[in-house]
């Protein structure tokens, strides 16, 4: 470790939830000589942790260091003598009785200077370091070669999350992070884009297209606009659609930086660019370019995209004609048995529990058929369905008389809440193809499609759904049975919080194991989530929308029967310490 003692001892710095500040403290401990030991901050609120080696006789409150009055976390590597130097003669400050309290004089600087410290401060040392400002609640992090002495710092992203984590030794990040990189001297990183000192910004790596023939000028103005958002450090935008539409439109440009709208990780930036250059290299006429292209971004972006949450579309269609396009969204897993069945022209009878995202996929199916969706909850009597003539002499129409005489998809929800004798209604309108409203009888329309969804297999009440009516066999018979459950994937889509996620999940299933007659849906995640994003403290969340009607006793034994969750994570802690007033 000797390589290191100029920059200090050696530190990780980051800001996520994939890693505890266990793991970090564990990794580090490996570098640690006798003598040594490892010292952390963790601002838990904010899922911040830096940690270093550190000899043992530091004081309590030397780097990394927080300033309690200005909020700003600092770790850093740097010279104990130049440092020293620097307070004492350029910025004329002393501290006799404790030597070891010079490092503040970084967070005193960047608290007037902000990110312009590493500016500030290269006129007199070389040093790296991580700032964290709880006010923009971000990781800045720089070094600086102006004294000759070069001070390293590597960043990398987390292997699962791709979360920012910085280190003045490479071996420390191998372990958390993929594709690591040595910042170049004199740079700093912010909000994911990098900086000279003074502040001009850098892209990553230059544009590697050049024009090969004036007719293809179009393509590679398109083409430079890609490198420009994937050589970037951080890219804001994301996926969606499909790459063969907007390389076959007739303005290229215009399509493909539409079409980067997914953030890129970087081992896929790379491989993007080498694919780009060689096919310049190699190819000389536009069509070429276009279709190697094509074939060859394909081809890693469906590599890519299975680790990875990205929006889909699907092409639709029927008797190998294609009837319609999605548009990008996010899909539960049953959505194309759903789609495939209905267009096959089958009942269908979707069965699962409550918030599990029901009514969101059959809107999206009727969406891609090109149907409207016609929505009647539960049929609580016959009229619900047929309709009736009012007091005036007038026929008042119902969605089912609209879908079946007009064409759309209808949609019964809770059809295990609607009167039994009421559904005879539809069994027979399946069966004959026409049906005697109360005015008129009408034949069935081609286009007329029927999804049901129901939380029991129709056989009457159980413990969590006591109001479910057992339906006729002859209805039951009718509707083919797909069975809808909770879809993960389609959670962390839509929810992209792994804390909660992990918690939520969790807390599912130990109250599946239990029995214990309470509901944990996509619906209640996403509640979680949009409360925990606007900043609603931890414990208000998990009375209204995680324990509510829950007793004391069922709270606890949920709890025993958790597994795989952090004793890190916030909402587990929170839940533990919880006692509710009945």
């Amino acid at each position: 470790m000797e390589e290191y003692e100029r920059s200090g001892k050696i530190f990780i710095a980051y800001k996520g939830t994939e890693f505890s500040l266990n793991d970090i403290k564990t990794k580090l401990t490996y570098f640690c000589s006798p003598n040594y030991t490892v010292k952390s901050i963790c601002r838990e609120n904010y899922g911040v942790i830096m940690a270093k080696v550190v000899s043992s006789s530091y004081v309590s409150d030397r780097d990394p260091y927080f300033n309690s009055q200005i909020k700003v976390a600092t770790v850093s590597g740097y010279n104990q003598d130049e440092i020293t130097t620097a307070m004492e003669n350029y910025y004329r400050i002393y501290n006799i009785d404790d030597p070891d309290k010079y490092h503040v004089l970084i967070n005193k600087i960047y608290k007037d200077k902000g990110e312009m410290v590493f500016k500030e401060l290269s006129k007199f040392m070389d040093f790296c370091s991580v700032i964290w400002d709880e006010k923009s609640k971000d990781l800045i992090a720089g070094v600086t070669d102006s004294q000759g002495v070069y001070t390293p710092l590597f960043y990398g992203f987390t292997k699962k999350n791709k979360e920012l984590m910085f280190s003045n030794k490479q071996e420390a990040l191998e372990e958390f992070c993929d594709d690591i990189k040595r910042m170049e001297p004199n740079t700093y990183i912010k909000e994911g884009n990098i900086y000279s000192i003074d502040g001009e910004k850098l892209n990553m790596e230059p544009p590697l297209i050049k024009k090969t023939k004036e007719n293809t000028d179009t393509l590679f103005d398109g083409l430079n606009a890609i490198l420009l958002a994937v050589t970037k450090d951080a890219v804001k935008e994301k996926i969606e659609g499909n790459i063969e539409e907007y390389l076959e439109s007739d303005d290229p440009k215009k399509r493909l930086i539409d079409y980067i709208t997914k953030e890129l990780d970087n081992e896929t930036q790379k491989e993007v660019l080498k694919i780009i250059k060689k096919i310049v290299e190699e190819y000389q006429v536009e069509q070429n370019v276009s279709q190697l292209l094509k074939d060859s971004f394909n081809k890693i972006l469906e590599e890519y995209t299975k680790t990875i949450n990205v929006p889909v579309s699907y092409n639709v269609y029927i008797n190998n004609q294609q009837v319609g396009k999605t548009t990008g969204a996010y899909y539960h897993e049953k959505y194309e048995q759903i789609l495939l069945q209905t267009q096959l022209d089958e009942p269908i009878m979707l069965i699962g529990p409550a918030g599990s995202g029901k009514n969101v996929a059959i809107s999206q199916v009727a969406e891609s058929l090109g149907l409207h969706m016609y929505y009647t909850n539960n049929a609580s009597n016959e009229f619900k369905l047929t309709g009736f003539i009012d007091a005036g002499g007038h026929y008042q129409e119902t969605e089912f008389y609209r879908a079946f005489k007009n064409g759309g998809l209808f949609f019964l929800d809770e059809i295990d809440n609607s009167d039994p004798s009421a559904l005879i209604v539809i069994n027979s309108a399946l069966a004959n193809g026409y049906m005697a409203f109360p005015h008129e009888t009408i034949d069935r329309h081609k286009d007329f499609r029927i999804v049901t969804a129901a939380n029991t297999w129709g056989k009457g009440a159980d413990l969590q759904y006591v109001g479910r009516n057992a339906l006729d066999a002859a209805t039951l018979d009718r509707f083919d049975n797909i069975f809808f459950d909770y879809d993960r994937k389609l959670e962390e889509c839509l929810y992209p919080n792994l804390e909660i996620l992990k918690f939520m999940w969790s807390f599912r299933d130990a109250v599946l194991a239990t029995r214990i007659p309470h509901i944990v849906s996509t619906r209640g995640i996403g509640k979680v989530y949009k409360k925990e994003i606007n900043g609603i403290p931890v414990k208000d969340i998990l009375t209204s929308n995680v324990i509510k009607n829950l007793s004391q006793d069922d709270v606890n034994t949920i709890i025993g029967n958790m597994r795989d969750i952090s004793s890190s994570n916030k909402y587990f802690k929170e839940i533990k310490s919880l006692t509710l007033k009945r």
